[in-house]
This record gives C-alpha cells, structure tokens and sequence, in this order.
C-alpha cells in the first residue's frame, strides 16, 4: 500500500513540476488551432524546450496532461493522426456538431468544402480529380474545370487541413489523382447534416438515399 502512495505521490509531483510547461502546451495548441494545420509533436517539443526548458521524454505527459485541460475548458480534443513523417495531432471538438464547424471565414469556400465532402459522401467512394471538377463546375462553385483558385483550395488548403485527402493512386498512363474524406472531415463534419442539405436541395425526405442514410446514422447509434 505504502508502495502505490509512493509512486502516486511521485506522479504528481512530476506534474507538478511541469504545471508551466502543460500551460504552455494549452496556449500553444491553441494558438496554433486556428490555422486548422496538424501539429507535430516534434514541434511542441521544439517550442516547449525553448519556453519552458522540458526535455524530449517529458513531452507526452505534457501533452496528456493538456489535452485533459482542452477537453476540460474548451471543449477541445487533441487526436493523433497517420502520417509519413513525424506524429501530427489534429484538435477537434469533443462533441459533435450539428454542421460543419467553420474552417475558414469565407463562405464561398465553405460552401466549396461542404460540396466536395458531399460528392464523395454521396458517391460512397473516392472521386477522380477531373469528376471532382466537373461537379463543382456545374454546380457554379469553379469558373471552369481549369479554375486555378478552387483546384489550390482542394488540393493544397483543405489538403492540409486535412479535411480532404488528395492522393495519387496507379502509374504510368494509368496514374490519376482522387480525393476523399480526410482524418478531420470524419472527426469533424456530421453525415446526417450533408445528407440533410442533399434532401433540402432536391426537396426530398434524407431516407430517400438509403444507404447513404444507413451511413449517416450509424455511428450515432448506441
């Protein structure tokens, strides 16, 4: 029993003893949450060693630590992500929304975000590049196929907000690229809430698409 005190007395002296550095940690992630880009733990540990002089091995704890405070006051998550290159976290809301939290303040591109999400939630696969243009050119959100500005918003903003994923798949003269959901659209965006505007667009009741509908609700269900 002494045994269990000892090593809980000594857990919290070491948090303790990091109080500044998980601050630190919260008032970084937060700054750096409005950018919508990943985090890389190596560059909280670079920033945290500057501040705060803590060492490579004490920054998970750190980072558990703040994410406890994010959840706490600000309703914050921080979720670790794949990636080929160093560990990124991506911070979400702990609860889910009843519409897409607002990425950017312009509306247009807003609206060009919830368009390509849509597409490949109704598709139920990843679209072609040149599916994907086509779509949002007849639905008047590009001037044309070639509309440099939306093509960078898809395939370099919303890419590294990881809202989208834009990859390569074949070689060759078979190489293309596709997009599809990526790892912040399926923490952050609502599938009843696309399937809700697809229904009000075509005045139809969100049943009407069946298995999308199945989709949509099955991760609410309990």
């Amino acid at each position: 029993m002494s045994q269990r005190r000892n090593r809980q007395s000594n857990t919290e002296v070491d948090i303790s003893a990091l109080e500044d550095a998980i601050k630190e940690c919260v008032r970084y992630i937060i700054c750096r949450e409005g950018s919508k880009i990943p985090i890389k733990r190596g560059e909280v540990s670079k920033h945290l060693a500057a501040t705060c002089h803590t060492t490579p091995n004490q920054v998970k704890t750190v980072l558990i630590e703040a994410d406890k405070i994010l959840k706490r006051v600000y309703g914050y998550k921080l979720v670790q992500v794949d990636s080929q290159s160093g560990v990124p976290y991506i911070v979400v809301l702990t609860e889910e929304c009843e519409s897409l939290p607002s990425p950017v303040t312009d509306v247009q591109h807003r609206t060009i975000l919830i368009a390509a999400l849509m597409h490949i939630f109704m598709t139920g696969a990843p679209i072609k590049e040149d599916d994907m243009w086509k779509f949002l050119t007849e639905a008047g959100l590009m001037e044309n196929e070639n509309d440099q500005t939306v093509r960078k918003l898809l395939t370099h903003t919303f890419t590294r907000q990881m809202y989208l994923e834009y990859t390569k798949e074949g070689e060759d003269d078979l190489a293309r690229h596709v997009f599809q959901w990526g790892a912040r659209a399926v923490e952050e965006v609502p599938k009843p809430f696309l399937l809700g505007k697809m229904a009000e667009a075509f005045q139809k009741e969100p049943e009407y698409w069946g298995e999308q509908y199945k989709n949509a609700h099955q991760d609410t269900e309990v």
